[in-house]
């Protein structure tokens, strides 16, 4: 059915899932970094697609855009695209090939979003599945709870006369942060790279208020929104004035705050946590799963509840099922 090497490559086809590397016909998941290269031709959702173009600069010919739900043929193969629910026009793939059903998650998040597609999902007789919090002690609060964690870190530097700086990368976490933020009334200062891509979540349609970009103005009373990659270059532009938070699922991890060298992190992820990654396996059902950018220990997990299970390790020429 497929084979793996540096990706994902579904026999007697051209077609890349996810691919590590250049490939002549790659499917992108979705639109963060670690998963899009420049192809030859791309496959992706028409949202996933502007992200690309404006990431990558290809040229939108090369792009072959599906929407969600509507299968179509490949070479041999017939693919669908649903969401994944990680980030607005992230999808998983269904490829059905001699009868045989594989689903590829990417990256995937059971929970819903305030700025994505809320996840679908399909039978498969193959899974190949993404398990980065694939630990049992990675069982994120609810969402309620996080996003009163949220609030109540910015309340209280503004209690303090301090910037709340919101570290979030520039597509996915920073949009779903605006919208918390901006529907509660807070007036948002985020930077250049991620207003690009925040005005590419307007021109489809979701509504993000309350948002500019930083180009230097006075910040009192408004919250500041970066990569984490420039917490450094907001400190030395406001010193002593920066109090900082990174979200992400990693804030589960005691110590986390030291690790990341920031004052707070709030476990706001996009990906399923352990529980969700459980659920996602009992509904699909499937009868041979690969575990993928995760911790290898979440295959003996699924092993221990009955489930056929293996990690997805560089297998040059030997054809799996």
């Amino acid at each position: 059915m497929f084979t793996f090497d540096g990706g994902i490559r579904i026999e007697e086809t051209d077609l890349w899932l996810d691919a590590s590397h250049g490939v002549n016909l790659g499917y992108v998941s979705h639109a963060h970094a670690d998963h899009m290269r420049r192809h030859k031709k791309v496959i992706a959702t028409p949202i996933t697609a502007q992200f690309y173009q404006q990431r990558i600069g290809a040229n939108r010919s090369f792009i072959h855009t599906i929407p969600f739900h509507q299968p179509v043929e490949i070479d041999s193969v017939t693919v669908e695209l649903f969401p994944s629910g990680h980030m607005l026009g992230a999808s998983q793939i269904l490829v059905v090939k001699d009868n045989v059903r594989l689903v590829y998650t990417g990256d995937f998040n059971m929970y819903p979003g305030e700025t994505s597609e809320p996840i679908a999902i399909r039978s498969a007789d193959i899974l190949i599945m993404e398990a980065t919090f694939g630990l049992p002690q990675y069982r994120f609060p609810p969402r309620w709870q996080i996003i009163g964690q949220l609030i109540d870190f910015v309340d209280r530097c503004f209690e303090q006369n301090l910037i709340p700086v919101i570290l979030a990368y520039s597509v996915g976490k920073s949009q779903e942060v605006i919208k918390i933020l901006g529907d509660r009334n807070y007036s948002l200062s985020v930077y250049k790279t991620t207003a690009q891509m925040t005005s590419i979540y307007k021109s489809c349609g979701v509504e993000l208020r309350n948002w500019q970009p930083f180009s230097g103005e006075n910040l009192n009373n408004r919250v500041v929104i970066i990569p984490p990659r420039l917490l450094n270059w907001i400190q030395g532009l406001y010193p002593g004035k920066v109090k900082s938070a990174m979200v992400t699922g990693w804030a589960v991890d005691r110590g986390a705050k030291y690790r990341y060298k920031v004052d707070e992190m709030i476990p706001l992820s996009d990906h399923a946590d352990f529980i969700g990654l459980l659920t996602y396996v009992e509904k699909v059902d499937p009868a041979k799963i690969y575990v993928t950018h995760g911790f290898s220990e979440f295959v003996q997990v699924l092993k221990e509840k009955g489930y056929q299970a293996a990690p997805l390790k560089p297998e040059p020429q030997l054809s799996l099922f």
